[in-house]
């Protein structure tokens, strides 16, 4: 394994707006994210090394009243010179600690091309969130090849498609057909996985199976670009040092974490499989569970690692207003106090991440821990 960072480029509050990534020693393809807080104005840092301009990528959300806690991603593989977008995704979040992501299959050569899965999590009172997976109808649209940098937004590459921050009115969520569609109910983080896995069961194993199998497919390869994990340990491949050619560990602490966190759970049955036992010996290189994904909301939220909280927290919580300030500073950098403050998402998605990947013996372990820091 040779992962090396091929390109980057930043947003104006220093977070990345586009990590490229490839396998070089065996000539694997080029995995691009480009991202944006949809606050981000117009200028030098409106548009990423590629060339993907903020507006574009950002659709209807750019500038809007709201968008200091939204943010757009597309997400791209292929050739170098031509990478073909095959997912986009919104995430947006509340003070309160609910999220919303809303994922659309973009690779014209999906059975599902344009279907959206929309995921809700709200946070209550005695430590259980309300959760929501929905999956949209099959909008009557042929496959329309995108390649990244986007030339315009996403709506006029496809014309007859609605922009993923729509109402949901417009979006035509509800799809019957689909089996166990809508996901809906309650589940407590501290639950034991066998409840968690039969909240899960039917919705997870019809969405990895035809029509939406290749859909599924490259979300397993979205979670993988975002998990750093054991490709830190490789010779000649350490993705924490200095080395411009070497990618950031502070990929780790994207806000695109959102959707990595809560989609895996249903798409990636192998990253499912690792939180269900720390016995199972029964093909254990099978389970690919990505702590990378996840690891840091657990480190900073159930340890206390102040550091990691005030990273996490540069990440997501906004500092400079709509549009963002030029220079928008931190707690982290400055001391600023953010406009928008993530500190509840962020205990959100390590209590997720708990209830969805960690094998139960630790859960109980680190109960005590995460009371301690709540």
């Amino acid at each position: 394994m040779a992962l090396k960072q091929l390109a980057a480029s930043v947003q104006n509050d220093g977070n990345y707006c586009e990590l490229d990534l490839r396998d070089e020693v065996f000539e694997g393809p080029l995995m691009r994210i480009e991202t944006f807080r949809c606050s981000q104005p117009h200028g030098q840092y409106g548009v990423t090394g590629a060339g993907t301009k903020a507006e574009h990528l950002a659709g209807t959300d750019h500038l809007a009243p709201q968008s200091n806690r939204i943010f757009r991603h597309v997400f791209s593989v292929g050739k170098i010179d031509r990478p073909k977008v095959t997912l986009e995704i919104r995430e947006v979040f509340g003070e309160n600690g609910s999220c919303e992501v809303r994922v659309r299959d973009l690779d014209p050569e999906s059975d599902s091309f344009g279907r959206m899965l929309v995921v809700k999590a709200a946070p209550n009172d005695d430590d259980s969130y309300h959760l929501r997976y929905e999956i949209g109808h099959q909008p009557k649209l042929r496959g329309v090849e995108i390649v990244s940098p986007l030339a315009a937004p996403i709506t006029e590459l496809v014309p007859g498609l609605s922009d993923i921050g729509a109402s949901e009115d417009r979006l035509v969520l509800f799809d019957p057909t689909f089996k166990s569609n809508p996901l809906d109910g309650i589940i407590r983080w501290r639950a034991t996985k066998k409840s968690t896995e039969k909240f899960f069961h039917a919705f997870a194993e019809n969405f990895v199976q035809k029509p939406l199998q290749r859909w599924a497919k490259n979300v397993q390869t979205y979670e993988r670009m975002g998990d750093f994990r054991d490709k830190a340990i490789h010779p000649g491949t350490n993705l924490t040092g200095p080395n411009p050619q070497r990618a950031s560990e502070y990929m780790l602490i994207r806000p695109y974490r959102m959707s990595l966190i809560t989609i895996g759970r249903i798409c990636d049955p192998d990253m499912a499989k690792g939180g269900l036992s720390l016995e199972d010996s029964r093909g254990m290189l099978s389970l690919d569970p990505k702590p990378g994904v996840y690891s840091v909301f657990l480190s900073a939220f159930l340890l206390n690692i102040g550091i990691y909280k005030l990273g996490i927290d540069k990440a997501h919580s906004d500092y400079g207003g709509v549009p963002m300030k030029l220079s928008p500073g931190s707690r982290l950098e400055t001391g600023a106090s953010p406009i928008v403050d993530s500190t509840r998402l962020n205990r959100t998605l390590a209590e997720l991440a708990v209830a969805f990947y960690v094998p139960e013996a630790m859960t109980i372990a680190q109960t005590g821990l995460l009371r301690a820091t709540a």
